[in-house]
């Protein structure tokens, strides 16, 4: 039987590396820049709560789409390709390379939040259609269920450090966005551990099974 934390692992790294590699291309697209940096503006320009409600609700949006089996796969590619894209067309508009930009959001926290939902999301509904095809009974379903919370406690969370960024971002302390690490940090291992609590039948039957090899062998 397939484990879904390594099919989540193999997803997040296959999304992280395509992230980097499209947002390296040099693509220039003026009309592709104004209307993200138009729609960038008409979101960054609100309140905490309407911009935090503008951010949240589009990206469950997104992850709900990818649990469902084969359609999400096909939509999980266009948003990172979408999304890459956005960045190499900032970049190209900037006279720089869209990698750094790249870079440079992966040094706040709401990334490290969100591409991890993206991933959950991916590998769940993989999991289901693996669900579907074996014909496995209805009970076991309950583990998706358990990951689409996840994912909405996830993408709840990254809205509000990733709204709190925007925010600090508006004052005259440039770095100002870091500070949001500080609950990041917990933030992130709060939903490990979550995570794992949710996945517990796996995490269990792999510390059985060390059990069992150190016995077998002693």
């Amino acid at each position: 039987m397939i484990k879904l934390r390594r099919l989540f692992l193999l997803v997040f790294i296959l999304d992280l590396a395509a992230f980097l590699f499209i947002s390296s291309l040099p693509i220039h697209n003026s009309a592709l820049y104004n209307s993200f940096a138009s729609e960038d503006r008409s979101i960054t320009s609100q309140a905490f709560i309407p911009m935090w409600l503008s951010i949240f609700p589009h990206n469950l949006l997104i992850a709900t789409i990818e649990f469902i089996p084969i359609i999400g796969i096909f939509f999980f590619a266009t948003s990172i390709y979408s999304t890459a894209l956005v960045v190499a067309v900032e970049g190209a508009h900037d006279h720089t390379s869209g990698l750094v930009i790249a870079i440079s959001l992966m040094m706040l926290p709401h990334f490290w939040l969100e591409l991890p939902a993206y991933s959950v999301a991916l590998s769940s509904g993989i999991y289901l259609l693996y669900y579907l095809i074996k014909g496995y009974p209805l009970k076991s379903y309950i583990k998706i269920l358990y990951m689409y919370i996840f994912v909405v406690i996830e993408l709840a969370i990254a809205g509000l450090i990733e709204t709190s960024e925007i925010v600090l971002l508006k004052t005259k302390n440039p770095y100002s966005s870091f500070y949001m690490w500080i609950p990041g940090v917990f933030l992130i291992a709060f939903l490990i551990y979550l995570y794992r609590h949710f996945d517990k039948d796996e995490y269990k039957s792999k510390h059985k099974e060390l059990i069992d090899d150190i016995f077998n062998n002693s």
